[in-house]
């Protein structure tokens, strides 16, 4: 068998073939961890596609490192023993709910598919500043469609997902008080795929091992506003503290009667988050600046790790933290109505503030959240203290 016919089964058995020898420095690429590799596997020369002479790695030993790590999780949607569509459709246009076409294939709604290799290396963070260098690395590979490996079972990440989507709508619509007693409530590990727990508990987990908690230090300042009538006195810390039970609303984290303390940090962002509209800030207002008189211990949902596919191990994880930080956080129209989709947010908090702990076995203080409002200009924080506890964590500084 001759060289090169021996060297094109290799290259379609392994789904990628290896570029010209070319030396590429890590300046090309923005994701921190494919910089890391070039830099820790990089020797003195000169880069071929800026010219620079600089620490570089050759070409065909990044692309055996990337690609071989990319056809790990992806491959051709031929070789996953997917049926066919034609098999499942009638028409082009018929869709049928949880399954999608891929290609002439019909695949789960949850894989991951791409239609071509360019778009794979994209969501990847792959593709480069340097024309040359993408048609080379992307001329590697001999697929063209792509989908994850072993497309009829869930990653970690999807599952949570799932999960996650499966939990709002039983507390949105089925049962919100009494749900602990469902079957994947009883502490029993209850997904094949993955072996997971409960989602509050995996939710746990991840906050544990990826140590999303931080410290807030003594004598930080917090600022929280009210929206006051005409005459309406606020002059002393219980005023402009936590609101008393009775006057409790229903908030993103808590609902009405369950009282806690938001605040930001800074003003402008306490008062935009306490508008009644999330817009108007020139109606009757007063701001309550107070520093923290204690180590508050808070989940940070502000500082998730950097996402990438190239992290050494927990990439689909941290996608799903993301995509589960942006779901508790986004905007929702403020208004008089009971908003039920504040509910998931609302267990969620509750589970961390009487159930969950840390890895030192401590109890939590509060939730770190980017604001959803335009024109804010920092996080927001609520701490879990009413009116009387949240004296005991803070100092009011004054009320302006």
């Amino acid at each position: 068998m001759g060289q090169v016919k021996q060297q094109w089964i290799e290259d379609e058995s392994r789904g990628y073939s290896l570029p010209d020898e070319k030396n590429v420095c890590a300046s090309h690429f923005d994701d921190k961890y494919l910089q890391q590799y070039i830099k820790g596997n990089s020797i003195s020369g000169k880069c071929d596609y800026c010219g620079r002479e600089t620490q570089v790695i050759d070409l065909r030993d990044f692309m055996e490192y990337a690609a071989g790590k990319i056809t790990d999780y992806y491959g051709s949607p031929g070789d996953e023993a997917l049926y066919l569509a034609s098999s499942f459709y009638d028409d082009d246009d018929e869709k049928i709910p949880g399954f999608k076409r891929v290609g002439c294939f019909i695949s789960p709604s949850h894989a991951d598919n791409f239609d071509s290799t360019a778009e794979l290396l994209d969501y990847l963070g792959l593709t480069t500043d340097n024309d040359q260098l993408n048609e080379d690395i992307e001329g590697c590979f001999i697929l063209d469609e792509w989908i994850q490996h072993h497309p009829y079972m869930m990653t970690e990440g999807q599952e949570l997902s799932f999960m996650w989507e499966m939990f709002g709508r039983m507390v949105m619509y089925e049962q919100r008080f009494t749900f602990f007693k469902r079957p994947e409530f009883t502490g029993e590990k209850l997904s094949e795929d993955n072996s997971l727990m409960d989602i509050l508990t995996e939710l746990g987990v991840k906050i544990s091992e990826h140590n999303l908690c931080k410290e807030v230090d003594i004598a930080t300042e917090l600022h929280r506003c009210r929206f006051i009538d005409i005459g309406e006195v606020v002059d002393t810390f219980d005023k402009i503290t936590s609101p008393p039970e009775s006057k409790a609303k229903q908030s993103r984290m808590s609902p009405a009667g369950i009282s806690m303390f938001y605040g930001a940090f800074d003003r402008n962002t306490a008062v935009i988050e306490s508008s009644p509209d999330g817009t108007t800030i020139s109606g009757n207002h007063l701001v309550g600046k107070f520093k923290t008189k204690a180590k508050l211990k808070v989940l940070d949902l502000t500082d998730l790790p950097q996402l990438s596919f190239w992290m050494p191990s927990d990439w689909q994880v941290i996608e799903f933290l993301y995509s589960f930080r942006n779901e508790i956080t986004k905007s929702i129209v403020r208004d008089d109505r009971i908003h039920i989709e504040y509910v998931p947010s609302q267990v969620f908090t509750e589970y961390l503030r009487h159930i969950y702990r840390d890895t030192k076995g401590e109890k939590i203080d509060g939730i770190i959240y980017k604001s959803s409002l335009k024109g804010a200009t920092s996080s927001n924080i609520v701490l879990f203290y009413n009116t009387k506890s949240s004296a005991n964590v803070l100092d009011l500084i004054n009320i302006t």
